[in-house]
C-alpha cells in the first residue's frame, strides 16, 4: 500500500490566492455599496476609460478576462446600455467596444469604492509589506502572459540596458 503524502492546504499558495480573492471580492462588494457592478465589469470599464474603442481581443489582453467570458460580459453590458459594440475599422471580424455615457457615469461612481476596496485589502498587511505584496501579485499576473503589457517590455528592456552599461563601466 502506497504511503499517502500530506498536503498543507493552509499553506498552499493556490488555496491562499483563492481565499485572498474571496476577501478581495467581499471588500469590493462592500466598498462599492449600492453600485451594481462586479469586479470584472469594473475592470472592463476601467480599461475602456483608459482607451475607448478597443477590440475585444485587446480587452482580453488588458483585463485578463478570458475570451468567452469577456464576450458574454460585453454582451450583457451592451444590453444594459453601459457599452456599445461596432465593427472595428479595418477588421470586419472584430468588435470595437466603447463606453456609453451611462457606462462612463457608472465607472466614475464606482472608482471611489474600488480604491477603498484596494485600501482595505492592503490594510490587512503591515505598511512595510504592501509594496512587495503588490509587486509579487504583478509578477504572478505577468507569468500568465509576459508579452501582454507593453509597459513591462519597456521596463525590462530599460533594465537590461542599465545592466549592460554597468558591466561595461566595471
Amino acid at each position: 500500500m502506497a504511503e499517502s503524502k500530506s498536503f498543507d492546504l493552509a499553506a498552499s499558495p493556490g488555496q491562499l490566492l483563492h481565499r485572498a480573492q474571496q476577501f478581495a471580492s467581499e471588500q469590493f462588494s462592500t466598498a462599492t455599496g449600492g453600485v451594481e457592478i462586479t469586479q470584472r465589469q469594473f475592470a472592463l470599464l476601467s480599461a475602456l476609460s483608459e482607451e475607448d474603442g478597443q477590440t475585444q481581443t485587446a480587452l482580453v489582453q488588458r483585463t485578463g478576462i478570458d475570451r468567452s467570458t469577456l464576450a458574454e460580459l460585453v454582451s450583457r453590458m451592451a444590453t444594459k446600455g453601459l457599452v456599445s459594440r461596432e465593427r472595428a475599422p479595418g477588421d470586419a471580424r472584430a468588435n470595437a467596444v466603447k463606453l456609453t455615457d451611462e457606462g462612463r457615469a457608472l465607472y466614475a461612481t464606482a472608482i471611489a469604492g474600488a480604491a477603498a476596496a484596494d485600501e482595505a485589502i492592503l490594510s490587512a498587511l503591515p505598511k512595510n509589506k504592501r509594496a512587495n505584496f503588490v509587486e509579487a501579485l504583478m509578477r504572478i499576473s505577468r507569468a500568465l502572459d509576459p508579452e501582454a503589457d507593453p509597459k513591462d517590455k519597456k521596463s525590462k528592456k530599460d533594465g537590461k540596458d542599465k545592466k549592460k552599461k554597468k558591466k561595461k563601466k566595471k
